[in-house]
């Protein structure tokens, strides 16, 4: 049968969050733990993904699916979403905020997010990714944008290969200081990849 894609249910809630909390290598974790007793923050993004918080919402996110099991995603939207908003510095701690101001001041202007991109370990390097890459161009092309861009930690040896297969060239360096969640001690990377049609 092999792997099917569909756009993501409100039922998938739980596994999208798993998947954008390993995507974001510690950022979640970071922003989240013990923000709200007995809830995790994997739990709070499920949560608001539900909710459908767009762009935070499963409806901003397209599935890979084995044998009924997400066992990847992609999650994007249009970049103007990627800042700090004023919901952002009400909810989350200070430090927190001023820690992750260039990552959320970090963006290609004009350009469809991918916010969030992963395969669970037992099914990489299998072209699942490069697969959600182009669902994901497909989709920024139907809401009339001609780029992608995304924000990857500058040593993430397994992703930045696979975008720059898929035409992700870099833009800029991005400062962020790793820390007891985030550990990455290189930045980040701005990449944007111009769709042609």
């Amino acid at each position: 049968m092999g792997i099917k894609y569909r756009p993501g249910k409100k039922e998938d809630s739980g596994k999208i969050a798993e998947l954008i909390n390993i995507a974001s290598n510690g950022v979640v974790e970071y922003l989240f733990y013990d923000l709200v007793p007995g809830i995790s923050p994997v739990q709070l993004v499920a949560h608001n993904l539900e909710n459908d918080h767009y762009p935070h919402s499963y409806k901003s996110a397209v599935v890979a699916v084995d044998k009924n099991t997400v066992v990847g995603m992609a999650l994007s939207y249009p970049s103007s979403y990627h800042k700090l908003t004023d919901e952002m510095r009400d909810f989350f701690p200070a430090e927190r905020i001023a820690h992750l101001q260039n990552f959320y001041s970090s963006r290609v202007e004009n350009t469809w997010l991918l916010n969030a991109l992963c395969v669970i370990g037992s099914h990489r390097r299998r072209g699942i990714g490069e697969r959600l890459i182009y669902l994901t161009k497909e989709k920024a092309i139907e809401n009339k944008y001609n780029a992608l861009s995304l924000v990857v930690f500058a040593d993430n040896a397994l992703a930045i290969p696979v975008y720059e297969r898929t035409g992700f060239e870099v833009v800029q360096k991005v400062e962020l200081r790793g820390n007891e969640f985030i550990n990455h001690g290189d930045g980040c990377l701005l990449m944007k990849c111009e769709i042609i049609t």
